[in-house]
């Protein structure tokens, strides 16, 4: 088994509904980090995944308003919501030979939610 990581950021937009008094109700941007690792049993081309298969799936978030994607139709675009949805669009994007063990979204220096396998 070998494994990779790499990180990359977008930025967006995006607003909660949350049922009490929070900043996070009003619209706001973040400059979101993500950190990924990802393994295979075999490479192709001397590579688990190219690098740039995991930032052209990040780059899909990258200067939106989340709130306007599909994905978050139905659930809120929070970091822990953001984080399954890369993994699933990861995953699908790398193809079955690689595994996406983790996915890591921080929404500031502070906080992260992560997602793992």
């Amino acid at each position: 088994m070998i494994t990779i990581s790499t990180s990359c950021h977008f930025d967006a937009a995006h607003q909660l509904a949350l049922p009490y008094e929070s900043p996070c109700n009003r619209p706001h941007g973040h400059r979101y980090i993500v950190d990924v690792v990802a393994s295979a049993e075999t490479l192709e081309h001397g590579m688990v995944v190219d690098f740039n298969v995991i930032k052209g799936v990040v780059d899909e978030f990258d200067h939106r308003d989340l709130n306007t994607l599909a994905d978050f139709a139905s659930m809120p675009s929070t970091a822990e919501n953001i984080a399954i949805v890369l993994a699933r669009k990861l995953q699908e994007a790398a193809g079955a030979r690689v595994s996406i063990d983790e996915v890591t979204v921080r929404e500031s220096p502070q906080t992260s939610a992560r997602w793992k396998k």
